[in-house]
C-alpha cells in the first residue's frame, strides 16, 4: 500500500479540516480499518482526550517508522530545519565550546557566525547561559543551547582569564556548513591542506554531502601545487545528497559505472564518470569508520572498486538505502522514505565492470525489509583508541575556528606558528591519518584508470 493512500484515509477519518477525499471503494480503507478502530476506542474510552491532528500525525510516525530504520516523520513545525540541513544551512550562534577542568571554556568561532561578529574568541570560561549556572549544565546540554534550531536570541555571561565578567547576546543567524574542509585552519583563516608540502601530500575532509560540495571541493583541490598524493578523509561523514556524491566521484574517475540505483518495481538508474574535468591520477588513500555512511560509502565504494583508492580505517556502517522526501500537505509535513537501494560495480580479476548484482529486490516479498548489506571493508585496517578518538575532536575543534586576528611576523619560524602546532598534535594522536601519510610517501599506490568494458 502507498504511503499518500494511507494518509488519506486516516486524514478522511480523523482531521477536522477539509478531508482527503478517495474513491468510493478503496482496498486500503480495510486494511487500515483497525487504526480507525483503535482511533475509536482511544477516543470513547481514553481517560485523556486524544486530539484528531495528533492521533493522525501519531499514525503517520508509527507508520512510518515500520519501514526502517531510515524513514522518518518530520512535522510542520521541524520541516524548513530539515529542508536547511540538505542545503547545507542551519541555524547556529557559531560559539564552540568544551569541557575543561570542570568548566566550560570557549574554544573559539565559527568565520563569520555571530560568536565571531561578538569578537568571542579563546580562551575564555562560560559561566552561565540563559541565566542557567555553567556548573548545572553537562557539555552537551550547554552545545545544545548555543548549536542548530535556535532562533531565540542567547544571553552569556564569560569571563576571560583574570579578567571581570561580562556578557554578551547572541541573535543565532543561517550560517552555511563548509562540507569540505583542511586539516587547520592558518592565522588568517584559511584552510591549510599541506600534511607534507615538500613531498606534495595533502589533506581533505568531506564532513557531508550537499549541494555544495562539489564546488568547495574544487576550490581547496585547486590551490594544491605540486599535489603528488591526497588523503581524502571521510570518517563520521553521514552521507547526504546523491548528486553531490557522483559529482565528486567523477572528479577522480575517468569513464566507468559509479553507482546504480533500483527502487520499487525494479525501475532502475545508472551513473557514469565522464572524462571532461577529471583530476590527474594521483595516489588517494580514503580514510573511512563506523560513521562513513550512504553518500560517503558511495565515494569511497566507487574509488575502491575501480582502484583508484586505498581504504584505510574500519568497516563502513552500510548504509546503502536511496531515501527521497514527500510532502503531505494539509498541514501534516513531510515524510523522508526509504524508496530503494545503491549498488556499486563489480570487481572483477581484470577490473571492475558495471554489471549489476544478481541478487533481484523484486524477488523480496513487498512486506519484508530489505536485507542489511556489510559496509565497505578496508583495504588497510586500523583501530583508533578511544582515548585517541576522544583527544582528536578536541583538537579538530581547536583547528576549525578563528582566531583573534594579529599580526604574524614575518620572521617567524613555520615550526612555532599555531597552525604547525596544532597539525602536528593531529598527527601524533590520529594514527590512521599517519598511517595514510606513510603509505603515501613510501608505497607505490595504483593510480591508473582501468579499461572499462
Amino acid at each position: 500500500m502507498t504511503v499518500a493512500l494511507c494518509l488519506a484515509v486516516l486524514a478522511l477519518f480523523l482531521a477536522r479540516r477539509g478531508p482527503l477525499y478517495i474513491s468510493a471503494y478503496d482496498p486500503d480503507v480495510d486494511d487500515l480499518a483497525g487504526a480507525v478502530k483503535a482511533y475509536r476506542i482511544i477516543k470513547t474510552h481514553g481517560y485523556s482526550s486524544l486530539e484528531p491532528d495528533r492521533a493522525c500525525r501519531g499514525a503517520i510516525e508509527g507508520m512510518t517508522k515500520q519501514v526502517d530504520e531510515f524513514s522518518a516523520y518530520i512535522p510542520p513545525g521541524s520541516t524548513g530545519q530539515f529542508e536547511n540541513r540538505l542545503s547545507g544551512t542551519w541555524m547556529d550562534t557559531g560559539l564552540r565550546i568544551t569541557a575543561e577542568n570542570g568548566k566550560i571554556m570557549v574554544v573559539g568561532p565559527v568565520p563569520s557566525s555571530p560568536a565571531h561578529n561578538a569578537r568571542l574568541f579563546g580562551p575564555m570560561e562560560v559561566l552561565a547561559i540563559n541565566r542557567i549556572r555553567s556548573k548545572y549544565l553537562t557539555l552537551a546540554q550547554a552545545r545544545d543551547m548555543l548549536r542548530p534550531g535556535l532562533k531565540e536570541p542567547v544571553t552569556l555571561r564569560l569571563r576571560r582569564s583574570r579578567g571581570k565578567p561580562f556578557r554578551r547576546i547572541l541573535t543565532p543567524a543561517h550560517l552555511e556548513t563548509q562540507s569540505v574542509t583542511g586539516i587547520v585552519r592558518d592565522e588568517n583563516g584559511r584552510w591549510c591542506c599541506e600534511l607534507d608540502e615538500r613531498a606534495g601530500i595533502f589533506y581533505l575532509r568531506i564532513g557531508e554531502f550537499v549541494e555544495r560540495t562539489p564546488a568547495e571541493l574544487h576550490e581547496l583541490y585547486r590551490e594544491m601545487d605540486e599535489l603528488r598524493g591526497l588523503v581524502l578523509d571521510m570518517r563520521g561523514n553521514p552521507g547526504g545528497t546523491l548528486s553531490a556524491a557522483v559529482e565528486v566521484v567523477d572528479r577522480f574517475l575517468e569513464k566507468g559505472l559509479i553507482v546504480r540505483t533500483v527502487e520499487r518495481g525494479d525501475v532502475r538508474h545508472a551513473h557514469y564518470a565522464h572524462a571532461d574535468g577529471t583530476y590527474p591520477p594521483v595516489p588517494i588513500v580514503v580514510l573511512i569508520n563506523a560513521r562513513t555512511s550512504s553518500a560517503a560509502e558511495i565515494v569511497a565504494g566507487a574509488l575502491q572498486v575501480h582502484r583508484r583508492a586505498m581504504l584505510l580505517g574500519t568497516r563502513s556502517y552500510g548504509k546503502w538505502s536511496v531515501q527521497k522526501t514527500f510532502s503531505l500537505g494539509h498541514e501534516l509535513g513531510k515524510i523522508h522514505l526509504t524508496t530503494g537501494e545503491y549498488f556499486l560495480a563489480e570487481p572483477t580479476t581484470t577490473g571492475p565492470t558495471d554489471t549489476q548484482p544478481t541478487r533481484k529486490t523484486t524477488t523480496q516479498p513487498a512486506t519484508q525489509p530489505v536485507r542489511k548489506r556489510p559496509g565497505l571493508k578496508p583495504d588497510v585496517p586500523l583501530r583508533l583508541t578511544v582515548a585517541q578518538i576522544n583527544r582528536l575532536e578536541e583538537l579538530r575543534l581547536e583547528a576549525m575556528v578563528a582566531v583573534a586576528p594579529h599580526r604574524v611576523p614575518a620572521s617567524i619560524p613555520t615550526k612555532k606558528t599555531r597552525a604547525y602546532r596544532i597539525k602536528r598534535s593531529i598527527l601524533a594522536e590520529d594514527a590512521q591519518l599517519a598511517e595514510a601519510l606513510r603509505l603515501l610517501r613510501n608505497l607505490p599506490l595504483p593510480t591508473t584508470r582501468p579499461s572499462i568494458p
